[in-house]
């Protein structure tokens, strides 16, 4: 079993028991009790868990995203670079998937494009991109209510109507072996279907995502572009597909 599926599996029965040992989780995966504290320790740093001595137990606000307001205003400089360059790559008349998330709602304000259709799931989105005079269409589907976002199979089937000539996806976490990673697995499977009905993608995420693992795995850093304000020493070394907007003039 690979590390983020069990870490949603974790996930899962610390929700349903409240709490769980290292000892139990060791035998129910059948792996040593180092892996166990050392997928602990991770899913922690993560804010997913609440670790004690000999267990973990739930964190309620680990377990959810955190509300929409929060992120807006968390790495807000970084987020608004990513922003206005990501706005900058869409061409008149295109046909465009936004994600839901802070980063690619703040890139609406920027966008001048011409004659485009926005297709989304984010219901923030909407009214930013209708004041603008953008055509747009809402997925319909379950809203999330700490991300607004439009969820379940619902979108995820309704995408298959579309074709993008790009599209614009939120990550929280980007791991150059793992890839790019959420927190919800509905959310996940909207992204996956978005990237694979579009020409171009491009993943909004400031420095602050990188080298960070949720458990839902939505696609793979080669088949995308990510737009980050700067990567640093991330892991000594850069992604391929990497493009830093705080070396570039724009």
């Amino acid at each position: 079993m690979k590390k983020q599926e069990r870490w949603k599996e974790i996930l899962a029965l610390i929700k349903d028991e409240k709490e769980v040992s290292v000892h139990d989780l060791s035998k129910h995966f059948n792996v040593s009790l180092a892996t166990i504290r050392r997928d602990l320790l991770q899913m922690e740093d993560n804010s997913l868990i609440d670790r004690y001595h000999g267990g973990a137990k739930m964190n309620a606000s680990g377990l959810m995203e955190p509300p929409m307001n929060l992120k807006q205003s968390t790495n807000a400089e970084a987020k608004n670079m990513v922003a206005r360059y990501a706005a900058r790559l869409i061409r008149d008349y295109q046909m465009v998937f936004i994600d839901a998330g802070s980063a690619t709602l703040e890139m609406i304000d920027y966008i001048v494009s011409k004659n485009i259709t926005v297709v989304t799931i984010g219901i923030p989105h909407v009214n930013k991109l209708i004041a603008k005079g953008i055509n747009t269409l809402l997925l319909g589907g379950k809203v999330r209510a700490s991300t607004m976002a439009i969820t379940g199979n619902k979108p995820v089937n309704q995408l298959d109507e579309y074709y993008f000539d790009v599209a614009f996806i939120g990550s929280n976490g980007i791991h150059p072996i793992s890839g790019l990673t959420t927190t919800n697995d509905t959310e996940a499977l909207v992204k996956e279907k978005a990237i694979s009905r579009s020409s171009s993608t491009y993943v909004l995420a400031d420095h602050s995502k990188f080298d960070k693992i949720l458990p839902c795995t939505y696609s793979k850093i080669d088949d995308v572009t990510i737009i980050t304000d700067t990567i640093g020493n991330y892991l000594g070394k850069k992604p391929e597909r990497c493009i830093e907007v705080a070396k570039i003039k724009f």
